[in-house]
């Protein structure tokens, strides 16, 4: 009876909660890459650091003082693209062709392509229509870009970044699927699959 609970799809238990680990790891790291990317997209459009996280502060309640708003939109994305990570490595953890796939990297890449995908159409759509685009009109004249000029439409900027996303969640993906792949192919046993 215990060998079923700790050795099961070929797999013992700690390796799978290695993998739960690995994925963790991933999707902060992959987050953490997007932050950059986010932030040097700001500086390119000469708008000021951390309007993104500002904004998602904002629009989850986090207040009106910039600094804290800032500071809460910034941990509560990392928080998700963490949480995130996660939920794509439970697939490998309970599979073991999963867990396999993910060491070619050509399947790594079409694996983060696809997650990346679905973050996008699965969470950051919905969030963006129901929680920022509607906060998004207190924020009109209140905003400057680097220049000085008042940002007045927040919400016809916000639409460009929806669709600038895609490639964005595309890079969280594919940066978590790579990350994923070599941690896993170097830190968890690779069984022969029987199956």
């Amino acid at each position: 009876m215990i060998g079923i609970y700790t050795y099961m799809d070929g797999m013992h238990v700690g390796d799978r909660v290695k993998v739960l680990a690995i994925g963790l790891v991933s999707g902060f790291a992959a987050t953490l890459m997007v932050a950059g990317v986010i932030s040097a997209g700001e500086a390119l459009a000469n708008y000021p650091h951390g309007l993104f996280y500002l904004v998602i502060g904002g629009a989850l309640g986090f207040g009106t003082n910039v600094t804290y708003a800032t500071s809460m939109g910034i941990t509560m994305h990392i928080a998700a693209g963490t949480m995130l990570g996660l939920i794509a490595t439970v697939p490998l953890a309970v599979s073991s062709r999963m867990l396999m796939s993910i060491s070619n990297i050509n399947r790594s890449l079409i694996y983060g392509v696809i997650f990346g995908l679905l973050v996008w159409a699965l969470f950051f759509i919905p969030v963006s229509y129901m929680l920022v685009m509607p906060a998004l009109s207190t924020h009109d004249g209140m905003v400057l870009d680097r220049s000085g000029s008042v940002i007045m439409d927040m919400s016809a900027l916000f639409t460009k970044v929806i669709y600038y996303a895609i490639g964005i969640h595309i890079q969280y993906g594919v940066t978590y699927s790579i990350l994923a792949g070599v941690l896993i192919s170097r830190t968890v046993m690779m069984l022969p699959l029987e199956r």
